[in-house]
């Protein structure tokens, strides 16, 4: 779907487009948290700048994404210390907007995801599933989000 899409410098727009992609094809609770996120975004950035690349700065970006983040708890209970993908996102968004710098907020959600590594679940799939091993690896969902964030920060460089 993205790869269709018309090329634009509007970043609105093409978060816009990732959070159609997001919400027609991630399945789960997980899904359903990123499509409210990115959605909410989405609208703080546009809310904040032009929409043009170049003029969206780190602080436009950490503001839309402090913003974001309450948005989505609305939706969720899921705090740090949960287990779940918000073990990295906080950290991440907390660093960027101390920082101004998105490498380090991208270790911060490494290092929140490594957290996770022995944390008893209070939430999510592994609560509901059970089993055993979990334990031994971080929380897939932080685990995902941080590498995704980690990929997001060595592209900038």
């Amino acid at each position: 779907m993205l790869e269709k899409s018309e090329p634009t410098d509007d970043i609105a727009v093409f978060l816009g487009r990732i959070v159609r992609v997001v919400e027609s094809s991630m399945d789960g609770t997980s899904g359903a948290l990123y499509f409210i996120f990115l959605q909410a975004l989405t609208r703080n950035i546009r809310g904040q700048s032009t929409g043009q690349s170049e003029d969206i700065q780190v602080g436009i970006w950490a503001r839309a994404l402090e913003s974001s983040i309450l948005e989505l708890a609305k939706y969720t209970p899921a705090q740090p210390g949960d287990r779940t993908l918000v073990d990295a996102l906080h950290p991440f968004v907390g660093t960027l907007s101390r920082t101004g710098n998105v490498e380090k907020a991208a270790q911060a959600a490494e290092e929140g995801s490594k957290k996770t590594i022995l944390m008893k679940a209070s939430l999510g799939r592994t609560v509901y599933v059970g089993g055993k091993g979990w334990q031994e690896v971080p929380d897939p969902g932080a685990f995902g989000l941080s590498e995704f964030l980690l990929g997001l920060a060595q592209g900038l460089q």
